[in-house]
C-alpha cells in the first residue's frame, strides 16, 4: 500500500472495521492510534510499532498527523467529525455518521464550508465487482434490483461495541449498519439522485430494541426498483460469515450474484458463469489506498459527505416506517 508519506493515525482502534483496513499498511506508516480503551489501543499501537493514546484530542495535538481514518460509536460521531474538520485534518470516517439525517447535514454543511477532504467508506464503490457491472457487465437499463446481506447475531459486539444494541446510541440495527452500503450501490449503479421508500418492515427480538431483520422496497429516481434485506440472524461459523446474495434485472438479461460467481443470463445469448468477488471485506484496504491517493491528488473521494447525505436520507425513511 503507497502511504505517501502521510503521517496517518487512527482514531477508535476498537472498532470492528480497523484491522481489514491494516491488511496492507506497511511497517510504520501509521503514526498513532487512540481508543476510550487503553487496553486494545495499546494493543494495535503494539502491533504497529507507534504511539497509543485514550483521547484522540491529545493525540490528533501531539501528533499533528496527516490523515486521520476515523471510528467511533454512531451517537459520538459528529463531535468527532466536526472536530477534525475545525482542526483542518482531512479524514475518512466510517458510516453512518451520526443517528439522523441531521447529524449528517451538520457535518456536511462544516466540511462543505471549508471545502475539507471528507471520505466516507462505501467500499463497493472501490471494487471490481462493482464497476465491472457498472462498465460493461449488465446489458440494458436497470430495472430491478435485490439485495439480501445477513450477516452475524447481534451478540458479535457484545465484546468491544455493546453501543451498537441500542437505537440511542446507534440510531438503528441492521439496516443502519449494514443496508447502507446497498443503498448507495443502489444509487451509483443506476446513477439515481434520490429514492422514494414505499414499504420497510422491521423485526425485532425480545432483549435489544434495533431491528434484528429489515426488509424494505424503494423506488429510484432513475425508475429502477430495490429490494433490500439485511439481518443480524446468519448462524456464524470459521468460513461462512454472511448470506449475500444479489438479483439484477435489465432490459436485457437477468444476474444472480452469489458466493463469488455471478450468472449472467442474456437474452439470446448463452449463460456465462463469471468469477466474482462477493466478499466486501478484502476491498477495505483498498479503500484506505484509493482514499490516500486521492487527497495527495487533490481529487474528490468517490464517496463523499454527499453520498451519505443521500443515502442518509433514504435510511431514515426506512427506519420511519419500519419502527
Amino acid at each position: 500500500m503507497e502511504t505517501y508519506g502521510l503521517r496517518i493515525a487512527f482514531i477508535g482502534v476498537s472498532h470492528w472495521h480497523v484491522p481489514l483496513y491494516l491488511t496492507k499498511m506497511p511497517v510504520g506508516a501509521v503514526a498513532a492510534v487512540s481508543d476510550s480503551d487503553e487496553a486494545i489501543a495499546r494493543r494495535f499501537a503494539d502491533q504497529l510499532g507507534c504511539r497509543c493514546y485514550t483521547d484522540y484530542r491529545e493525540m490528533t495535538e501531539k501528533e499533528r498527523p496527516d490523515f486521520v481514518f476515523a471510528f467511533a460509536p454512531h451517537f459520538e460521531m459528529p463531535e468527532l467529525a466536526l472536530y477534525l474538520i475545525e482542526q483542518e485534518i482531512p479524514f475518512s470516517m466510517e458510516k453512518p455518521m451520526g443517528l439522523c439525517l441531521d447529524d449528517v447535514e451538520r457535518i456536511a454543511a462544516a466540511a462543505e464550508k471549508k471545502n475539507h477532504f471528507l471520505a466516507i467508506p462505501f467500499v463497493w464503490r472501490y471494487s471490481d465487482t462493482v464497476n465491472r457491472l457498472k462498465d460493461g457487465i449488465l446489458d440494458g437499463k436497470i430495472r430491478h434490483m435485490s439485495y439480501r446481506f445477513v450477516a452475524g447475531p447481534p451478540s458479535r459486539y457484545l465484546a468491544t461495541s455493546k453501543w451498537m444494541l441500542s437505537r440511542k446510541t446507534a440510531g438503528g440495527g441492521c439496516m443502519t449498519n449494514l443496508g447502507v452500503h446497498f443503498i448507495d450501490m443502489a444509487m451509483y449503479l443506476t446513477d439515481a439522485a434520490d429514492g422514494n421508500v414505499l414499504a420497510s418492515v422491521y423485526q425485532y427480538g425480545n432483549e435489544y430494541d434495533i431491528e434484528l431483520f429489515a426488509s424494505a422496497l424503494v423506488r429510484m429516481s432513475s425508475g429502477a426498483s430495490l429490494m433490500l434485506e439485511t439481518g443480524y440472524a446468519y448462524p456464524m461459523d470459521e468460513v461462512l460469515k454472511r448470506e449475500n446474495r444479489w438479483t439484477i434485472v435489465t432490459d436485457n438479461g437477468y444476474y444472480i450474484l452469489a458466493d463469488n460467481q455471478l450468472e449472467a443470463r442474456v437474452f439470446g445469448k448463452e449463460t456465462e458463469i463469471i468469477s466474482i468477488n462477493t466478499d466486501s471485506d478484502v476491498y477495505y484496504a483498498i479503500y484506505a489506498e484509493t482514499t490516500l491517493s486521492d487527497y495527495v491528488h487533490g481529487k474528490t473521494p468517490r464517496a463523499s459527505i454527499r453520498e451519505m447525505l443521500k443515502v442518509r436520507k433514504i435510511l431514515d425513511e426506512m427506519n420511519r416506517q419500519g419502527a
